[in-house]
């Protein structure tokens, strides 16, 4: 069949944005479903998509693509939670990462016969892990959040270093085809530098440019800057100095991460949405022209390097690294055992395969072997994560999660001060008094806007499982627990009526979620009562609650290692904050 490069485009993309959408819904990594809707519809199946017909244009696409991952990368470079496991992540990120390069690099040499260089260059590229596909596994099932933290940043650190150090080795190797190492160490250490002071450079740039874009008052401007910007970079520093792109759009991404700018969760949010979409519609072009069947004879080797590398390399690498942390050693083995890798992986190797000339047998053992470890990580990672969880003890149950609060005022914080005895808890608020205030009571605080629906997908995958809504405005209330529904689930989205005396607007199309505590609450008169003295909160057991005539709010359970929102209706069967007359 004839297919010109619009057809294949247009089929790669399609194949790929529903293979995105499949995979949201059914909370499955959606590197599985570009990998094998991909191939089968690639050259050893239906033969429908065809990537030679781009020509050029696929080198040029992977440039786009990785330009647009790695700056990505970098503005994700920064994040309160790493401070907080900063000395096991950074010992995953030195002696993991290296540990898995070597250990790739000596089983492509010695089992598949590759030869030092293309072995060095397949050992820096295959020690990345992918955070889409981690994402949506820590979606899947409750995990301690030191445990989440750790996943999510040795994806995210891991990806750009991975693909910084394979960018790194792929010089090397392109240029100790022909020339000598002290030629090679120079051209490496001109690129590097070069690079870093190409991304710092434009960097700064960038975000002079964002900052003046930022007045115009239009966010949708900054999300189309910064990807433009992105592109430039990458351009630019090529054209100064060879292979620096990669280096240098990583830098500027970093570099922006750590101005605290504003305008920083409008680019991430915008980044975000144009990633998705090449990066589906490359995985599937990518995927569609592997073509294993001319190395069919070294599959068997292939999958034995496969096995090895994920089933003995990762788990020993990580338990030697975590080995002098305070990751329990059941956490431990769970990271050593859950270590997908994804599109950065597969990307850096296929664009190595264009820039490379003269080598496609190497590159294609290279090509396919890295296809076959991301499938079996991938695979292994999404069967095995739920029941090795529960084989390690290590979920945690809905109880367990962290609380998310929104809203900061004196019945919220009473609660907040309450429940952090027990699971953690943060704030979420737009009014920069108030945070700064619950900042110096030694309350985990984010101000931000509270009606942008990244800041909830965020604090679910850092391990706040629940929300409550605890705002004094009703309308706004619903639209929170509209926004965090969609990323956590309705049962575990609570919000507080305002004002009991007016009727809460309802929304139509809103999505489900709780009314917590009783039905005739008033958020309002409660932190009214609570400032006058009438009311008080206490810490109850179940025959004082009746006695005193309590209003029971959130129960102790799990052996007081959890809580539980209560909902109208539910009564405590054990230990429960009330709310009683002080009278």
């Amino acid at each position: 069949m004839d297919l010109t490069a619009f057809q294949t485009i247009t089929l790669a993309m399609t194949i790929g944005v529903v293979s995105y959408i499949l995979s949201r819904r059914l909370k499955i990594p959606a590197i599985l479903f570009y990998l094998v809707c991909g191939i089968a519809a690639g050259k050893i199946g239906l033969g429908i998509i065809d990537s030679d017909s781009l020509g050029d244009g696929l080198h040029v696409l992977l440039e786009i693509v990785v330009a647009i991952i790695l700056f990505e990368g970098g503005l994700s470079l920064s994040s309160h939670s790493f401070k907080s496991e900063s000395k096991s992540i950074r010992r995953i990120l030195v002696i993991t990462l290296p540990f898995t390069g070597i250990g790739a690099m000596l089983l492509s040499h010695f089992i598949l016969g590759l030869s030092w260089q293309f072995a060095v260059f397949f050992g820096a590229l295959i020690v990345v892990t992918g955070p889409t596909v981690v994402g949506s596994i820590l979606k899947s099932v409750y995990l301690p959040r030191r445990l989440e933290i750790l996943l999510n940043w040795e994806s995210i650190w891991g990806d750009v270093i991975g693909v910084l150090v394979s960018a790194i080795a792929l010089e090397i190797v392109e240029l100790n085809l022909s020339e000598t190492y002290i030629e090679v160490g120079g051209s490496f250490l001109l690129r590097v530098l070069g690079g870093t002071l190409i991304g710092v450079v434009c960097g700064f740039l960038l975000n002079k440019a964002l900052t003046w874009i930022s007045k115009l008052r239009d966010s949708s401007l900054l999300g189309i800057a910064s990807v433009t910007g992105a592109i430039a970079i990458f351009f630019l520093a090529n054209s100064v100095l060879h292979s620096s792109g990669p280096l240098a759009a990583a830098v500027a991404g970093f570099y922006l991460s750590n101005s605290n700018c504003d305008y920083l969760q409008e680019i991430r949010h915008f980044k975000e949405q144009v990633s998705s979409l090449f990066i589906s519609t490359m995985f599937v072009l990518l995927s569609a022209s592997v073509n294993p069947l001319p190395l069919i004879d070294l599959w068997p080797a292939m999958l034995i390097v496969a096995v090895v590398l994920g089933g003995v390399i990762r788990p020993i690498s990580v338990l030697t690294a975590l080995a002098r942390t305070t990751t329990p050693i059941k956490e431990r083995i769970f990271i050593g055992f859950i270590g997908p890798r994804g599109i950065i992986a597969v990307a850096t190797v296929a664009y190595a395969s264009l820039v490379l000339k003269g080598h496609d047998y190497e590159m294609s053992i290279v090509l396919n072997l890295t296809f076959a470890i991301i499938f079996f990580s991938g695979l292994t990672a999404t069967i095995a994560c739920r029941p090795l969880a529960k084989l390690l003890d290590i979920m945690i149950p809905v109880s367990q999660s962290g609380i998310l609060i929104v809203g900061i005022n004196s019945f919220s914080s009473a609660l907040a001060e309450f429940a952090s005895k027990y699971v953690p808890v943060s704030f979420l608020e737009t009014d920069l008094t108030k945070c700064r205030l619950a900042g110096h009571l030694g309350l985990e605080t984010f101000c931000t806007d509270l009606l942008d629906s990244d800041i909830y997908e965020d604090a679910f995958d850092q391990g706040f499982g629940r929300l409550l809504a605890a705002t004094g405005n009703d309308a706004l209330n619903e639209l929170i627990a509209s926004k965090a529904s969609a990323h956590m689930e309705p049962e575990k989205v609570f919000s507080l009526p305002a004002n009991s005396d007016e009727e809460t607007i309802k929304m139509v199309g809103i999505q489900q979620h709780n009314t917590a505590f009783f039905k005739e609450f008033s958020l309002s008169k409660a932190i009214k009562n609570i400032e006058t003295g009438h009311t008080v909160l206490r810490l109850l057991e179940p025959e004082e609650i009746e006695k005193k005539k309590a209003i029971p709010l959130i129960e102790v359970v799990d052996e007081g290692k959890g809580l539980w929102i209560l909902t109208p209706g539910s009564q405590p069967r054990n230990r429960a904050l009330c709310l009683f007359s002080n009278g």
